[in-house]
């Protein structure tokens, strides 16, 4: 499909536009930034929901303080049978991933609304699709960066952009809490527009509601997104389904491909294992040094295995120097759609990896895994957080600089010191535990 066309999944048809006027109810809205004293504006478009009334919550999480008296009071959404909810979480795909359980818990809570995500790719086409959501709105983004593919990715972008605002969302949630995901919170003409009221880049100026949500050094980021999603609904009037964390779900075509691929693996009886080298932040990505001697040391213990680095474009030459430092055959696998790595993933025995998206999907998969986290905070972005079933072990950075969470060691000799605990036979037998496990729930 041309990457200026919008992908959607609809879950059902739209509500009758002409089903509020019918009854004799009022045709208007309030502006998101009105003046003190502006006339309400007249609805123009399809989404006619009726008549709202104006509502004050003593136990709201909105902070009264961050609510401009040009707003004027909120309007409930309790009484609307097909709320129209933008979802923002631009990137990057592992955020994407844990945003998931959040998601299933929005639509147990609005089972009728007319959800629709905003995400960019690569996590855009990984979950074209959801069952969870109408519609998947892809906005590129990040081939804004490039010359070759500026000019196709923004007419895109527009593209998307437009689509956006052709939906009239009642609410918009920012999930991202950054400059560019409030952008495209506000510029898609939302009734209202909410995120955390901790949102940084100056994000928080951008809502018409601020929301109490931990921080991102308070709680993992699988919790964060539950907890904004609880306090957005508490914001509108919702009520909101208790009980533990959802499990995530995929789309249903990634699960049926997935399955194959399983059943095909289970086939073999050498256990396949998948390499991970590469990261988005530098201090995040295992040295393909450390990769190559598990690689060996597991050849070795489990008498054979088939082994493969997989990784996007960028990752290229830090797995070729994987297969070059292992002394047993290593399979590069570079440069596939997500889908074709999320079908690779589907069907490992075993990942190891640093924090990076190929490893929270594979634990969204299910499969086994050793998370590496030297520099990296296991209780921010640990896969344990994400809830499964599959054996998951971590193995996190000693040292007294660990975590530092930085996108670069900070070190003035720039050693990362923080290596020197994830030794090439500490990883290799935590990764023979975590498929001793695995083979004995299977």
């Amino acid at each position: 499909m041309h990457q200026a066309e919008v992908r959607s999944v609809h879950r059902g048809q739209e509500a009758d536009p002409g089903a509020g006027r019918r009854h004799g109810q009022p045709e208007q809205r309030l502006p998101c930034f009105a003046r003190p004293g502006a006339a309400p504006r007249p609805l123009d478009g399809p989404s006619q929901l009726g008549q709202r009334h104006l509502w004050s919550h003593p136990t709201s999480p909105v902070s009264p303080r961050f609510a401009p008296e040009c707003l004027g009071t909120e309007a409930s959404l309790l009484h609307d049978a097909r709320v129209k909810l933008l979802l923002v979480r631009l990137s990057a795909l592992g955020d994407a991933v844990h945003t998931l359980p959040a998601l299933e818990r929005l639509r147990a809570a609005l089972p009728d609304a007319r959800l629709v995500w905003a995400l960019e790719p690569p996590a855009a086409d990984l979950l074209w699709g959801h069952p969870a959501v109408d519609r998947v709105l892809r906005l590129d983004r990040p081939g804004l960066r490039r010359a070759s593919t500026r000019g196709r990715a923004l007419r895109s972008f527009l593209g998307g952009l437009r689509a956006l605002r052709a939906e009239r969302f009642d609410a918009a949630l920012d999930l991202q809490a950054l400059l560019r995901s409030a952008l495209v919170a506000r510029a898609s003409g939302a009734r209202r527009v909410l995120g955390p009221r901790w949102a940084r880049e100056g994000a928080r100026y951008l809502y018409s509601s601020r929301l109490d949500a931990p921080r991102p050094s308070e709680a993992h980021a699988v919790a964060r997104a539950d907890a904004l999603v609880r306090a957005g609904l508490q914001a509108l009037g919702r009520p909101c389904p208790g009980g533990p964390l959802p499990a995530p779900r995929l789309p249903r075509e990634l699960l049926a491909e997935g399955d194959a691929c399983a059943s095909d693996a289970a086939e073999h009886r050498r256990p396949r294992v998948i390499l991970l080298p590469g990261a988005g932040k530098p201090s995040n990505r295992p040295p393909p040094t450390l990769l190559a001697a598990v690689a060996a040391r597991l050849a070795a213990e489990l008498g054979g295995a088939r082994f493969e680095v997989l990784g996007g474009p960028g990752d290229l030459r830090r797995a070729q120097a994987v297969a070059a430092h292992a002394p047993v055959p290593v399979a590069v696998r570079c440069g596939q759609d997500i889908r074709t790595s999320a079908r690779l993933l589907a069907r490992a025995d075993l990942v190891i990896g640093g924090d990076t998206g190929p490893l929270h999907l594979a634990r969204a998969l299910g499969r086994p895994l050793v998370g590496l986290y030297p520099a990296a905070s296991p209780l921010r972005t640990g896969p344990v957080g994400l809830p499964g079933d599959a054996p998951v072990a971590v193995l996190a950075g000693e040292t007294s600089c660990a975590p530092c969470c930085a996108r670069v060691c900070r070190r003035p000799d720039r050693v990362r010191r923080c290596l020197s605990s994830l030794e090439p036979e500490r990883v290799a037998e935590t990764a023979l535990g975590v498929l001793d496990a695995a083979r004995v729930t299977s």
